[in-house]
């Protein structure tokens, strides 16, 4: 049994409680993979939708009360909100005071960029647990079989392409900043690998031809 998972059970429907066990159980699959702290993956992948099922009024009542500020794209969203709610519930009310487990909660639901291993695990895990069966899928499991970055980025696009342009929804700022920082990283690593070709290329050139000085 995971940490919190009676806790977590008795705080969320049936379904909700399913989705959380399986994002444990995959954000400890991803970090034993990619070297991250199990224990801190299995706690986050449990905690990460624990206010999801509030309603509005209760989120709002409880980032009032806390004095947690929000900005305007979480007032649109209550499942921007969660992940705020979720965060701030773990640390006040769990007194969970790890930074890395809570920001993994904080933002497994928009990304961001800069993120840390536990973070992306935990944002591509909620993508990828065993319950969903979205078109895709499993292909972006098999990425994630050897390729947590890959998987990240694949998944961050179909978030903003699938789900939020179709329904003309915001897009959160966090959300494109880590599909820019991706873009980014994907276009250096393709110029440094063309930049490489090309140097080999003109050692080869220099290797197999015998140029006679001409005065």
């Amino acid at each position: 049994m995971f940490p919190f998972e009676l806790f977590v059970k008795e705080r969320v429907g049936e379904k909700r409680f399913k989705h959380s066990v399986n994002v444990a159980k995959t954000a400890r699959w991803l970090a034993f993979k990619y070297g991250a702290n199990e224990d801190k993956a299995v706690t986050a992948g449990i905690l990460h939708d624990i206010t999801k099922e509030w309603t509005v009024h209760e989120h709002m009542s409880f980032l009032h009360s806390h004095n947690i500020g929000i900005s305007k794209y979480e007032y649109t969203s209550v499942k921007l909100l969660h992940a705020i709610t979720a965060s701030c519930y773990s640390k006040i009310v769990l007194r969970i005071n790890d930074t890395d487990i809570l920001n993994a909660i904080r933002f497994h639901t928009t990304a961001r960029a800069n993120m840390s291993i536990l973070e992306k695990i935990v944002y591509l895990a909620d993508g990828i647990s065993e319950e969903r069966k979205y078109s895709g899928v499993n292909e972006l499991r098999y990425i994630a079989d050897y390729d947590l970055n890959e998987a990240v980025f694949k998944e961050i696009c179909g978030v903003i392409s699938g789900e939020l342009i179709k329904k003309e929804h915001l897009i959160h700022p966090d959300t494109i900043n880590a599909y820019n920082e991706y873009v980014f990283l994907n276009s250096k690593d393709a110029m440094q690998k063309l930049a490489e070709k090309n140097t080999i290329g003109i050692k080869n050139i220099s290797k197999s031809n015998k140029f006679t000085k001409v005065y």
